[in-house]
């Protein structure tokens, strides 16, 4: 309980307000105690300067002069030292013969008695002396001048001294003031002290030092667990903090410089701030991969401080999402050929009931052929089952749609592919046969058509897709591949995913997608993937382009 009483009693606020209270105390006693040895020489010196001026004022008295040659009035020449020290504010003015024997001074006992310092070097040099030391009346800054006659002959010496008590006096009164002015600068910064540890407390939350370096701690360790990289970075663009993943994806140790430095992250850095809104969800190219990047606003009230990046590798969402398509086209081919079964067998079930075996035997050959007609083509110009495959569930969903889909009888797609190649093919092939079946039911309805072709001759491979629909305005066809467009009216978040799928799957092959009208009225979609990226045994990888 003590020792929870003494860590509150000496808190941040405390520490803060005592430490600056020290440190106060400290300098202005330093800066006092210089001050006031300044004073102390500056009033010593001035003083010896002043008694030198009033030695000489009194060394050159006419009254002093004329007396002192002839020793005719010793009372004048006390009597004019008196007025030159009442004048002058000196403590004593003594003049003093050639035998060192006072003939003025303040004290007239002392008149007639020899002085008590020596007079040598002025009477026997002609030296005018300023010095400290002790006399009759006490310790003293003392000058002493020669006093000379009109032909230059030394006839006595003049002796002024300020008593030292008496400056002490002076110097009190200034130290007085010293004080004065110490104690309110001591309050004024006591008072300031107390105001900036408050702000400090108020800025850190009330935290206190060993608060702070827990959730600092707390943080780190909160960083090093998040399996996807996270960078926080303040409104002036420095990082100020980035947990090992992050790292690790930029693969040097200084890489707050580098990562504020990429082109994607700081388009959406700088959108942040500028209207405090977040970024999610969105397809980056980000240090030579492509990343999914949530950028959020560090916000306090109403004011955007910085931006906290979350980058997860695409990888793992597009296999997600992937995996959701390839379940959402069996389930469309299930779906459809069900559909498309069950009228088939009503149909024959009625020709039966009413006895037209003939043409019970017209449609299941009919169904039969064209089915089979479809099988052969595909499993003659694709080597690669899943394509083959995922072709045949949309011709099935092409008849749910009432949609004409027509494969181009002169295609071949006969190299060996990359499994990881496929699976984005398929993607691809998958996403926008949909859109342009969609597109042409929409528009056209029982009349709408798509055409497929698609070659591997020369070094690429090129898969055209064109339909009846609607033809894509300029500004469309820009768009396009933008995260999240969408041509449906009821676009919006689920909406346009999959152009974003497709685009990312096309980066990863070195593949281009691009749109124009196609002859039929509507869209034409042109796949162009290279070989070195999607053909089974090549050197050259996905990343190269990296």
């Amino acid at each position: 309980m003590g020792e929870l009483l003494r860590r509150r009693r000496f808190g941040l606020l405390g520490q803060i307000v005592l430490l600056v209270t020290i440190v106060l105390v400290i300098s202005l006693l330093f800066v006092s105690a210089l001050f006031m040895r300044k004073v102390d020489e500056i009033v010593e010196e001035d003083a010896g300067n002043t008694a030198m001026a009033v030695a000489k004022l009194a060394a050159k008295d006419e009254t002093i002069l004329e007396h002192l040659e002839e020793r005719d009035n010793d009372d004048a020449i006390q009597q004019e030292s008196l007025k030159i020290q009442q004048n002058s504010g000196a403590d004593y003015v003594v003049i003093a013969d050639t035998n060192g024997i006072r003939i003025s001074h303040s004290d007239p006992e002392r008149i007639g008695k020899p002085t008590k310092t020596s007079n040598e070097p002025v009477l026997e040099e002609g030296k005018e002396v300023i010095y400290e030391g002790y006399g009759i009346s006490g310790y003293a800054v003392k000058a002493k001048s020669p006093i000379r006659n009109e032909s230059g002959d030394i006839i006595g010496v003049a002796s002024v001294g300020f008593l030292k008590q008496n400056l002490n006096d002076q110097i009190l009164s200034y130290l007085k003031e010293v004080i004065i002015w110490f104690l309110l600068i001591f309050i004024v910064g006591l008072v300031g002290a107390y105001l900036v540890a408050k702000r400090v407390k108020k800025l850190i939350y009330g935290l206190e030092p060993e608060e702070i370096s827990f959730l600092f701690k707390e943080k780190e360790t909160t960083l090093a667990s998040i399996k996807d990289a996270t960078i926080a970075i303040d409104r002036k663009g420095h990082i100020t903090s980035i947990n090992r993943r992050a790292h690790e994806i930029f693969k040097r140790k200084s890489v707050l410089e580098d990562a504020i430095d990429q082109t994607n992250l700081q388009s959406l850095y700088q959108g942040v701030l500028a209207d405090g809104q977040g970024r999610y969800n969105k397809y980056t190219f980000v240090a030579g991969d492509i990343y999914i990047v949530d950028a959020s606003p560090i916000k306090e009230a109403e004011e955007t401080l910085g931006v906290v990046f979350t980058l997860r590798p695409e990888t793992e969402v597009i296999d997600v999402s992937e995996t959701i398509a390839k379940m959402k086209q069996q389930a469309d081919q299930m779906r459809a050929s069900n559909h498309e079964f069950m009228n088939k067998l009503n149909t024959l079930y009625g020709l039966i009931r009413l006895r037209e075996y003939d043409k019970a035997l017209v449609l299941i050959s009919k169904e039969v052929e064209e089915q089979q007609s479809v099988v052969n083509l595909l499993m003659t110009s694709i080597k690669e089952p899943m394509i083959a495959a995922c072709l045949l569930g949309k011709f099935n969903r092409a008849k749910e749609l009432k949609v004409s889909l027509t494969i181009d009888e002169s295609s071949s797609m006969n190299i060996d592919l990359r499994p990881e190649a496929t699976e984005k093919i398929v993607t691809i092939i998958g996403n926008l046969l949909e859109n342009a079946m969609e597109a042409a039911s929409k528009h056209q309805g029982t009349e709408g058509k798509v055409f497929v072709s698609f070659t591997d001759l020369g070094q690429e491979v090129i898969v055209d897709i064109e339909d009846n629909g609607k033809q894509l305005s300029e500004k469309e066809k820009q768009a396009v591949l933008v995260d999240g467009f969408s041509t449906k009216k009821e676009a919006g978040d689920g909406h346009g995913i999959g152009l974003t799928i497709v685009q990312v799957a096309l980066e990863k092959l070195n593949g281009a997608l691009y749109y124009g009208d196609s002859e039929a009225g509507g869209t034409l979609a042109t796949i162009v993937l290279p070989k070195g990226s999607v053909e089974n045994g090549s050197d050259e990888r996905s990343d190269s382009r990296r």
